[in-house]
């Protein structure tokens, strides 16, 4: 099974889309341990939708959506001036949901 893993970069934020991508990257290193599980689940679903979004105060604001093999996890935030703190916030938020079942 291999992760789908899906960014939306809204315009406003086209100009940081390689950070977006490196970060995301990282963070999935970190969930990877969790993910294993459904490993042996052959038909099972592990899809992953990250979007990001730029605000005019330089702000931003993020969603992660995942769903593992029909399990959700949803996060959500705004107002983060640093993108590194906005994902791996979103990551660890989604690593303490499945460290918790």
């Amino acid at each position: 099974m291999q992760p789908q893993v899906i960014l939306q970069i809204d315009s406003s934020a086209e100009y940081d889309r390689e950070v977006i991508e490196r970060l995301v990257n990282e963070s999935m290193g970190k969930v990877d341990a969790y993910l294993r599980k459904y490993d042996d689940k052959p038909d099972a679903v592990v899809r992953i939708e990250v979007t990001i979004k730029k605000n005019s105060d330089d702000s931003f604001q993020g969603k992660l959506h995942a769903n593992l093999d029909g399990e959700l996890i949803l996060f959500e935030r705004e107002k983060f001036f640093k993108l590194d703190d906005l994902i791996h916030h979103a990551f660890q938020h989604m690593k303490e949901q499945m460290a918790a079942k």
